[in-house]
């Protein structure tokens, strides 16, 4: 709270991981148990998400697993690569403190959009979105962003980075057609490329 607002509240909106921690914080005062048993117990388990994790402070990968790799850098010209893959992920806290696999988000994304684990009136207000000011022409939720690609799909998704990570799934309104896809190198972003590949072809909606 030192800090100066961004702007007056109700006259716009921004992305912050600190909200995210907040949601965290308020699970754990609620229930008198860390948020990461309540989502296993609300999330992970109903929907059989077998290779989901929210690990706390173990720094250690499941394996089989593929290697991250950062940078460590602001500087674009940078070129020394770092194996990042052992660390505490505690950093993100309820912002992203947790190991999925492509599988298992796809799994999540097709249940959370097709209506399995939420309310319908609950997943209304989740998708009703405000304009994001970080990324014309998308729209941003609760805890869910929605863009449109260049042959006219309406795509709802969300990614997030960790260092030597970056993970993206964007799945249609109905959950019935999935994108999900981690690149272990943080300093590259081809999500736009990759989506367009996916569910457009010579500019046409791939069904």
């Amino acid at each position: 709270m030192r800090h100066p607002a961004d702007f007056p509240p109700g006259t716009s909106w921004n992305y912050s991981n600190t909200n995210y921690v907040l949601a965290g914080m308020v699970i754990e005062r609620i229930t008198g148990r860390p948020y990461g048993e309540t989502v296993r117990d609300r999330v992970i388990r109903p929907l059989g998400l077998s290779s989901t994790t929210v690990p706390g402070a173990d720094p250690r990968m499941p394996r089989p697993s593929g290697h991250a790799y950062s940078k460590l850098s602001a500087d674009p010209a940078a070129t020394r690569v770092h194996d990042v893959t052992h660390f505490s992920p505690t950093l993100a806290h309820a912002a992203g403190e947790i190991i999925s696999t492509s599988a298992d988000l796809t799994r999540f994304y097709s249940a959370l959009l097709g209506g399995r684990l939420l309310p319908p009136e609950q997943l209304a207000a989740m998708t009703t979105t405000v304009e994001s000011p970080r990324h014309p022409g998308a729209g941003y939720g609760l805890g869910i962003v929605s863009r449109t690609t260049s042959c006219g799909v309406q795509l709802w998704g969300h990614g997030g980075g960790m260092p030597g990570s970056l993970s993206q799934a964007v799945s249609t309104r109905d959950g019935r057609r999935v994108l999900a896809y981690n690149l272990n190198g943080d300093w590259t972003e081809a999500a736009g490329t990759i989506e367009e590949a996916e569910f457009c072809a010579d500019g046409s909606p791939v069904s």
